[in-house]
């Protein structure tokens, strides 16, 4: 009986000490528990307001279906299939939830840049179920996107981010050109017979940026207005901006082998991180320019989760970009959510990371605000993985 028990003991360390690695760090994954956690407080927005959406704001879910889906690629717990997976998980019941036109394509809104925040979240949906559907949808809405939103017709260049009759209007959109890029770029590397018409797709729209927006080696201004020779740039510094840049330059990088994409992201994330562009604070923490008076509305309380995932984006590509600081980073910012900015009594995570909570004034900016929080979350656990 002895030898058996010894036997068994023996046994028992030999096959703890071969586990993945992957494996025995989530077991010791603090960020990952408290993912889970604020994941928990995120579902009780879920078919609130509407059926399949976490918030009125619908590029906003998209960003939440993503944040899940960057997690479930790393993560088979029970917690998370059993919020993601099967008939009646949200990744189905999102999808399913959507209006589309005659096409298939998604048309929620009148908005092109949002109908291009779900081409990337059903993308990266794809990616961890493999259900044709998704990408299928993904593809139609691109497609939507790039027929209706011509660059010709936009005298500076660029894609507008909306149909002309939208009152928000805006010609020339960073935001809707980089996402196009990412977009398009994703796209190249999961349909390989349309690649080559994917690939000049987005290294045409990057060669706008480039000339335009990418300036000193980081992203400036969120549009240009006006009309040639006279285009003008507000030389803005928005964390999602700097995010979608980092995530379109990596995926141009898998989708032609060019390096050189992953050296000029390389350098936008140095800059970034050098916090010198009012884009953090003195400690580090990630900011927007809203946060100091806390005026951020459902929109711009989303950025700053998008820059954390861009940037994990590249070091998953590149561990030594930034000079390998990009991980710290991601958790610094993690402990400074969970232990400076999340309500007492509840874990509904707030919009200012470097503290104090506060909530905020409505459904969708408690929304926007705990959902970029967890999607930092969701970063540092995927960095420490």
């Amino acid at each position: 009986m002895l030898f058996n028990i010894l036997s068994s003991t023996l046994l028992l360390a030999a096959t703890t000490s071969a586990l993945p690695a992957e494996i025995e760090s989530r077991a010791t994954n603090t960020y990952l528990t408290n993912s889970h956690t604020a994941i928990t407080e995120l579902q009780t927005f879920y078919n609130s307001p509407r059926p399949g959406f976490w918030s009125a704001g619908w590029w906003n879910t998209a960003n939440c279906l993503t944040l899940l889906a960057d997690l479930r690629a790393k993560d088979s717990s029970s917690f998370l299939t059993s919020i993601t997976d099967g008939a009646n998980g949200v990744f189905k019941h999102t999808l399913s939830s959507q209006g589309k036109d005659s096409t298939g394509a998604l048309n929620w809104d009148d908005f092109f840049d949002d109908q291009l925040w779900w081409v990337v979240a059903l993308i990266k949906t794809y990616d961890v179920t493999k259900d044709t559907s998704f990408l299928t949808t993904a593809n139609v809405t691109f497609a939507s996107v790039s027929l209706n939103n011509k660059p010709s017709n936009n005298p500076c260049g660029g894609l507008a981010n909306a149909y002309p009759s939208e009152k928000y209007l805006v010609k020339s959109s960073t935001i809707a050109t980089v996402l196009y890029v990412e977009a398009a770029a994703l796209l190249a590397t999961r349909c390989p017979a349309q690649s080559t018409y994917f690939i000049n797709l987005a290294k045409t729209q990057w060669s706008w940026l480039t000339k335009n927006i990418l300036i000193d080696g980081i992203m400036q201004g969120d549009a240009l207005t006006g009309s040639p020779p006279s285009c003008g740039n507000n030389h803005a510094f928005l964390t999602y901006i700097e995010g979608v840049a980092l995530q379109a330059l990596v995926a141009l990088y898998h989708a032609t082998n060019d390096a050189s994409y992953l050296t000029t992201a390389d350098t936008l994330a140095t800059k970034l991180l050098s916090g010198k562009y009012g884009m953090m604070d003195a400690n580090k923490i990630a900011q927007e320019f809203c946060d100091g008076d806390l005026s951020c509305n459902p929109d711009t309380a989303q950025f700053k989760g998008i820059m954390m995932r861009g940037l994990r984006t590249l070091r998953d590509a590149k561990p030594s970009a930034a000079g390998g600081q990009i991980k710290a980073f991601l958790t610094k910012n993690a402990d400074s959510i969970w232990a400076n900015s999340r309500q007492s009594g509840s874990n509904l995570l707030g919009e200012k990371w470097a503290g104090p909570f506060a909530l905020g004034n409505s459904q969708a900016l408690q929304l926007s605000s705990h959902s970029s929080a967890t999607m930092a979350l969701v970063q540092a656990a995927l960095a420490s993985m």
